[in-house]
């Protein structure tokens, strides 16, 4: 400490002397402009801490009380010791202010850290009680963010803010949880809620999830929009015209729908193929299009847009025939995942969005989540888009939908079933949730990918 004021007494001595040099000589005259690279402004932005700048401070005060206050000719540019001293002393109380600014929100920020372990320490896991937990600790976070760049106690601050995030994102997910009861019910409602997978996000975010994150038996035909995802990366990033046409490869065949227009050993624009494979649930156009893009480029698709389970390896088999090149290990994803591709495209977050709307909102098939808005006749409600998918070992839907003027996503699977009445009940279930408690608030909290 003595070193300190040694130091600082040395500093405030040096500029005494000089300044006062400077009345005698005007040809060396401290011009204005030059005390912005005074060495004692740079031992200011140097302090660790705020007893510093307080000795500083102190010790300035005492060097400007014993000069006389006298103003050399303005014609002369220079600065007097006095208005010298002055001027920095200013410089180091706005410095101080900042200081003790940042001082008063970390404190603040360690009380309404307190005052959220407090809540938690009640014992009560209530939603309400969650909810409140959640707004403390993003409050504490929120004051610890509002510390500037350059205070003393930046880098603790931050290293406390990302403390308290680790601990906000698991009582989010509580939150998340506690919200979620309703599907829950739902789920139970079917008798097999082991086998339910329900994700609903609004479309500014919000969401809630049964089992969202667990991936189903199988994607099944659920799998061709992440393809068609990847397929407008590929298109976007090689600059391909979507009219250019791709060759339909005989051992691509598999059985399709009826009514499915890809044939193999012919020719058709890439826009085509991509459309006819979400609007038919096209199995030979899908097939087609994981040869065109690659299976490695489609999967690093994925991971580069956060989407660590989605994992595309195995072509669509229809009846009985296999197309070359099958693949080996199942495809796979989450109802998490799903919903918020969805919920991207409906935003357009990336180029080629469009593309993919106009074939949802054309989709053939009207069998589940259409059929589903159509039995609840309620002019609230409005079905604007969606992609279904069954096989042996798994049913469901990703769907969008408005309710008043809000648009939702919401996906739902049922492992192991053909039962397209379950399917529907549950999607009315949480749609009529919607129409009697009230829209979800878009907080800005998602679920992750």
């Amino acid at each position: 400490m003595r070193a300190a004021w040694f130091s600082i007494a040395v500093i405030a001595n040096t500029v005494a002397l000089t300044l006062g040099l400077v009345t005698l000589r005007s040809s060396t005259a401290l011009a204005p402009n030059e005390l912005s690279s005074h060495p004692l402004l740079d031992r200011i932005k140097q302090v660790d801490s705020l007893d510093q700048l307080y000795q500083m401070r102190d010790r300035l005060n005492v060097e400007l009380t014993a000069l006389p206050k006298l103003q050399r000719p303005q014609e002369t540019g220079a600065l007097s010791p006095y208005v010298a001293i002055a001027q920095l002393t200013q410089r180091l109380s706005r410095r101080i202010r900042l200081e003790e600014e940042a001082e008063a929100d970390y404190r603040r920020a360690l009380e309404l850290a307190e005052q959220a372990l407090q809540t938690r320490q009640t014992g009560q896991a209530t939603r309400q009680a969650l909810q409140q937990e959640e707004f403390l600790w993003q409050a504490a976070i929120a004051q610890l963010n509002s510390i500037p760049a350059d205070s003393v106690i930046t880098e603790q601050a931050t290293a406390k803010a990302q403390e308290y995030q680790q601990i906000v994102e698991v009582v989010a997910d509580k939150v998340d949880q506690a919200e979620s009861g309703f599907l829950q019910e739902i789920a139970a409602a079917t008798d097999r809620p082991e086998a339910i997978r329900i994700t609903l996000c609004h479309i500014d975010g919000e969401c809630r999830d049964f089992q969202g994150d667990v991936p189903p038996a199988s994607p099944a035909s659920l799998i061709k929009l992440p393809i068609a995802v990847a397929l407008m990366q590929k298109v976007t990033q090689e600059n391909i015209d979507l009219d250019s046409k791709i060759y339909i490869d005989p051992g691509n065949f598999t059985e399709n729908a009826n009514g499915a227009k890809i044939f193999v050993d012919r020719e058709y624009p890439l826009r085509e193929v991509m459309a006819r494979m979400i609007k038919e649930s096209n199995n030979i156009a899908t097939n087609q299009l994981i040869d065109y893009i690659g299976r490695d480029a489609i999967n690093q698709t994925f991971r580069d847009r956060g989407f660590n389970t989605l994992f595309v390896d195995y072509k669509l088999v229809g009846d009985s025939t296999y197309p070359a090149n099958a693949g080996s290990i199942p495809n796979r994803m989450t109802a998490n995942e799903l919903t918020e591709m969805m919920r991207q495209i409906y935003l357009f977050q990336h180029p080629g969005d469009e593309e993919i709307l106009d074939a949802l909102v054309g989709q053939y098939d009207w069998e589940f989540g259409y059929a589903a808005i159509n039995e609840l006749n309620n002019k609230r409600v409005h079905w604007i888009g969606e992609k279904l998918g069954q096989n042996s070992k798994v049913i469901g839907t990703v769907l969008a939908f408005k309710v008043d003027d809000e648009r939702y996503i919401m996906t739902v699977t049922i492992d192991y079933s053909a039962n397209q009445r379950a399917l529907r009940d549950t999607i009315k279930a949480v749609i009529s949730h919607i129409l009697q408690k009230g829209h979800l608030v878009p907080t800005g909290r998602q679920l992750s990918p």
